[in-house]
This record gives structure tokens, sequence and C-alpha cells, in this order.
């Protein structure tokens, strides 16, 4: 049996889709900060996809890591604020990754 794993290449030579984008809760944030070029702040991210502190914590560290977002803390008057927002790289990684979910999915069309 074949395997599509990053050891073999995968489909084409190649992972056919990232393993830092394609997990449900990366996928989740990701998408929702490609709304907001601005960046988002952690408790608006919570709220937004539903993750507990800890489990959003921890993802946002994998994207970080991984140069798909940047994290800034500041204070605001004496109140710490997390504010998370796409890189640029990050969001031409994420376009890219659409655009092969797009050939991968039989019908999954391009917005119009």
């Amino acid at each position: 049996m074949a395997s599509t794993s990053a050891a073999s290449g995968g489909v084409g030579g190649r992972e056919p889709l990232s393993a830092l984008i394609h997990g449900r809760a990366r996928l989740l944030l990701l998408s929702h900060l490609m709304s907001y070029p601005g960046g988002r702040t952690f408790t608006e991210l919570k709220g937004a996809v539903g993750l507990t502190d800890g489990t959003l914590s921890v993802h946002l560290s994998k994207l970080e890591a991984g140069g798909m977002v940047e994290i800034r803390k500041e204070f605001v008057g004496k109140k710490p604020r997390t504010l998370v927002r796409m890189t640029t790289g990050g969001k031409r990684r994420f376009e890219a990754y659409v655009d092969e979910l797009r050939r991968l999915v039989p019908g999954l069309a391009e917005p119009e």
C-alpha cells in the first residue's frame, strides 16, 4: 500500500497539505485571522474559535514557530494584551494551502 507521508514525498513528490495548517484548530485560527489584517487579541480569538486558554496558547505557539503568525504582548494601561496577526509569509502559505485544497477536493470551486 502506498503512503503519502512526508518521508515518501506525498503526492507529486511533496506533502499534499501542510500539517502545520491542516489541523482543525489551526485551520480555524488562520481562517479567522485572514479576515482581520490588523490582528485579533487572544481573548477575541478564544471567543471566535471556542478553544481553552491552554489549547489556544499551544496552537498559537506552533503557528508562531512556523512563521505563520506574529504574537505581540503589550500593555493597555495596566492590563496586558496579546495581539496575534498573520505574517505576510503566513498569508501566502495559507493562500497556497487553500489553492492546494481546491485542487485535491473535486467540486470545491473558487469563490465568485
